[in-house]
């Protein structure tokens, strides 16, 4: 059954947050992967790509603090009644996405940092908050690579959720983050 006017949404905020975060999340994974395949030599197109990766992943982490702040002073609405199982999953999904998307840019940025390189947010070189490492350029690479896959798996069982409701079970769930209301 849908979800009536007066049923419990996200605020504006909350729902404007939440869908330009996918929107750049979506680009910044396509973008990251597509990159890697930039040969080396010349430079030059190399770095602007992995410049730009960089910025849009500082973009999505202070949107993320953003969100995060919001978040905190506005919880959100009630989920609807459903079996056990599919709270704990619809909430760890959630929980799991947000960590998730603070960890990825704080490891693209250390692992940036420790390999030496810097790290420009469109243009405008940020402070370096250390010194060249390979242990641990290796060790946040790493972290970086291993939480794109975390974040993807996260991402498509949030997405695999929305469908079933909005799909199979009609309830008017997928209306609570939808920036048209009904």
């Amino acid at each position: 059954m849908p979800l009536s006017d007066s049923a419990p949404r996200y605020t504006r905020t909350a729902i404007a947050l939440h869908w330009l975060v996918a929107v750049l999340v979506v680009t910044q994974i396509a973008w990251g992967w597509w990159m890697q395949d930039i040969p080396k030599q010349p430079v030059g197109p190399r770095v602007d790509a992995f410049n730009f990766h960089k910025s849009l992943g500082m973009t999505i982490f202070a949107l993320m603090v953003l969100r995060l702040g919001w978040r905190l002073g506005h919880p959100a609405p009630a989920l609807p009644a459903m079996r056990g199982w599919q709270r704990f999953l619809a909430r760890n999904t959630h929980a799991l996405i947000y960590v998730a998307l603070f960890i990825q840019p704080l490891a693209g940025y250390l692992g940036s940092v420790w390999s030496g390189y810097p790290v420009k947010l469109y243009g405008m070189t940020l402070p370096a908050w250390g010194a060249k490492s390979e242990v641990l350029k290796v060790l946040m690479s790493q972290a970086h690579l291993v939480c794109s896959w975390v974040l993807v798996a996260a991402i498509t069982l949030h997405v695999a959720g929305a469908l079933k409701h909005a799909v199979f079970d009609r309830d008017g769930v997928l209306a609570r983050m939808s920036p048209f209301p009904p």
